[in-house]
């Protein structure tokens, strides 16, 4: 097989950051490119970068904000923001009245971002807007404070009325008993968005498919994740996963972090197999690794899906690291280091508008967890099939 050695050059969008955590794609102005929206959880400044200039432009100061999501939730074609924030300190102290998930509405080219209310819901962790519905998934379970780690989420959705601005929306739990220590759900794929498309879960279960069944969600186990770490960190199971296309061989696979801020990347096949790729370094003296992000995407075109892994650092630690399958069915895997940033998260896009897709990352300093030195908003542009 023919394998095209990637090539991304970067673009330094901001630097020298205070905080960091967060990073998505969408267009917000309407104008079809990508724009960036990034935010942190210690200053809790959310704001966007409009493509192509990068031009910062301030959208909201929340409490301690943390994922964030977007969708067209007025119907007027512009892209509101869903958000959680209020999280606690760490994992460990998050309150049971603290985490709530709102959202900002699109003011359009003019005007303030207004925010509204959609549901408390304690160390809520993530959000995703999923048809009519806000998907939230807390951290750690119910209860708070340090014995919440060992406890079940309360896997949670809400329910978008008509008019979002002033009906309550309606909450209803998704799971209350199945898994802790959340630290990820996401569209099985992120760049292939579909109707009805199943989530991934990665828990200290492992990683877990999720499908929307009638008024219920059917749950299927795709694997364990990392285990044999458990006893010196404290942590078992996933942190991020992602699923990928093989069109070459009519297959899929889910590429997967684990455990929680992990240190290993894996991959379960079809025959439900797990294989090792990486274990990149020793947890650290809070029992975590550099890992934070994964992603699958179709970078080179070709039909079968590339991930990409974030690394928060420290180096040599640090970067996103190309991973390409060779033949996935015998576990052989290609890997590059594109980008050398720290990076907290992944966002994907066509940003030049040139037909193939690039990536953005932001470096991850977040109070408790890891401070990066030097974090940055980049852009990295592909350009391995340039001519």
């Amino acid at each position: 097989m023919s394998i095209i050695s990637p090539e991304f050059e970067i673009e330094v969008v901001a630097s020298g950051l205070a905080d960091g955590y967060w990073i998505h794609a969408a267009d917000l102005n309407g104008d079809g490119r990508a724009d960036l929206i990034v935010s942190g959880v210690a200053e809790g400044r959310i704001a966007w970068f409009e493509n192509p200039t990068w031009t910062e432009r301030e959208i909201a100061v929340l409490h301690r904000p943390v994922a964030l999501d977007t969708a067209d939730l007025t119907g007027d074609g512009s892209l509101d923001i869903v958000v959680c924030h209020d999280y606690g300190e760490t994992l460990r102290a998050c309150a049971p009245d603290s985490g709530m998930v709102s959202w900002l509405r699109n003011p359009g080219a003019e005007g303030a971002w207004r925010q509204f209310d959609i549901g408390q819901l304690c160390s809520a962790h993530r959000v995703l807007v999923l048809d009519d519905r806000v998907l939230a998934a807390p951290m750690v379970g119910p209860g708070g404070g340090p014995g919440a780690v060992a406890e079940p989420v309360r896997l949670t959705s809400f329910v978008r009325p008509e008019n979002p601005e002033t009906v309550p929306w309606h909450e209803e739990t998704i799971d209350v008993t199945s898994y802790s220590v959340v630290h990820e759900m996401v569209p099985a794929n992120r760049t292939r968005p579909r109707a009805g498309q199943p989530l991934l879960l990665s828990s200290a279960e492992g990683v877990t498919e999720l499908t929307r069944a009638g008024d219920g969600w059917d749950a299927v186990p795709i694997g364990a994740g990392e285990v044999g770490q458990v006893g010196r960190t404290g942590y078992r199971g996933g942190n991020t996963a992602s699923r990928g296309v093989l069109a070459s061989s009519g297959t899929t696979y889910v590429a997967s972090l684990e455990p929680f801020h992990g240190n290993t990347v894996a991959v379960y096949t079809e025959d439900g197999r797990r294989t090792v790729l990486d274990v990149y370094g020793d947890p650290n003296e809070l029992g975590e690794g550099p890992g934070h992000d994964l992603v699958c995407a179709d970078f080179d075109q070709d039909g079968d899906d590339e991930f990409l892994v974030a690394l928060r650092g420290p180096s040599p630690w640090q970067g996103v690291v190309y991973y390409k399958a060779v033949d996935a069915a015998k576990g052989l895997w290609t890997k590059k280091l594109v980008s050398t940033e720290s990076a907290a998260r992944i966002a994907v896009a066509d940003f030049d508008g040139d037909g193939v897709l690039d990536f953005a990352t932001i470096g991850y300093c977040t109070p408790g967890y890891f401070l990066a030195e030097d974090p940055k908003v980049v852009v990295a542009y592909n350009r391995s099939l340039r001519s």
